[in-house]
């Protein structure tokens, strides 16, 4: 209870940081007394914004960790078994199949895709029979790779690579009003996510423990795709890509405090909040006027972290 009492004051303070930081001056003072550019400017664009990272980023974490569980691989995640590069296939084809799409177009479509794409690799999971945990992370990339060919081609063939671009680089730069409240569906994934916990730690512990409790795998199995293609295709509508949170996230935290979800998944909401937060602060004071991708920041994370588990795993002797 302490540790999370710690970890809602640091991102009390994060956001307090964040909502106070940024290319255009503001002002608290002039905030509380009424002033109307800094009202507008906290209410227009640094609120949105706080809202949005908050909700993008902690769905998108549990995301990861519902993967993980469901697959049994601490290396899997929405963006290392070809979720994410699925949700942008569906983004593009939006354009392709609807002459004017609106959110709810992309969002369908993208969700549809995202869904198809992951179901597709998790039945490919249960044919092979892996036994080592870095070769699901292997021929994840490899499947989100080819996915990710077809979406370039795609782009190419229609000339939408300028769309392509904006949609893989993940940025909260121009989250305002009426663009970022999609990401309120993401609150079902968080919702559903904690009201499930128990059940999710059940079927972590194998498929055959969790058929003899009476814990229904499929369902389970079914129920987290949808959550899973839910959380990706609404953040990629409106934020883009948040590249390796669904790994990093749910691994600091699993290290530091077991595996029971019930305690996992609201320290995993926090955790990646602040993470996505502290990236997104040092995005925007870096060239400051002017902002870097949230993306690239959380890439150089990601890929550390992935190389300390392979160490981290070797070192115990554990099957990699």
């Amino acid at each position: 209870m302490k540790r999370i009492s710690y970890l809602i004051l640091l991102l009390l303070i994060l956001s307090i940081i964040s909502l106070s930081v940024g290319a255009s001056s503001f002002s608290w003072m002039e905030f509380f007394n009424g002033g109307e550019s800094a009202t507008q400017l906290f209410w227009q664009s640094r609120f949105p914004r706080l809202l949005s990272i908050l909700l993008s980023a902690s769905a998108m974490s549990v995301s990861g960790l519902l993967m993980q569980t469901i697959t049994q691989n601490e290396f899997a995640s929405p963006s290392t078994i070809g979720t994410v590069d699925a949700a942008k296939l569906g983004l593009m084809m939006s354009l392709l199949f609807f002459p004017s799409p609106g959110l709810l177009e992309k969002m369908a479509t993208s969700f549809v895709f995202a869904i198809g794409f992951s179901a597709l690799f998790i039945a490919l999971q249960h044919h092979l029979s892996l036994n080592q945990k870095w070769m699901i992370p292997l021929i994840g990339l490899f499947f989100g790779g080819v996915i990710s060919a077809c979406t370039q081609l795609v782009a190419y063939q229609f000339q939408l690579v300028q769309s392509l671009s904006s949609w893989m680089q993940g940025s909260f730069s121009m989250i305002q009003t009426n663009q970022y409240e999609w990401l309120y569906l993401c609150l079902i994934v968080l919702v559903l996510s904690i009201i499930f916990a128990h059940y999710y730690t059940v079927v972590s512990m194998g498929e055959d423990i969790s058929r003899n409790l009476g814990v229904p795998v499929k369902r389970m199995e079914s129920l987290t795709l949808v959550l899973i293609a839910l959380t990706t295709s609404v953040t990629m509508i409106t934020v883009g890509s948040l590249p390796f949170i669904g790994v990093i996230v749910p691994n600091i935290v699993r290290m530091r405090f077991g595996s029971q979800m019930k305690v996992l998944v609201p320290l995993t909401m926090l955790v990646g909040a602040c993470l996505v937060l502290s990236c997104d602060i040092i995005a925007r004071m870096v060239i400051a006027p002017y902002e870097i991708s949230v993306s690239i920041i959380l890439s150089i994370l990601g890929a550390a972290l992935f190389i300390f588990q392979v160490i981290r795993l070797e070192k115990k002797g554990g099957d990699l």
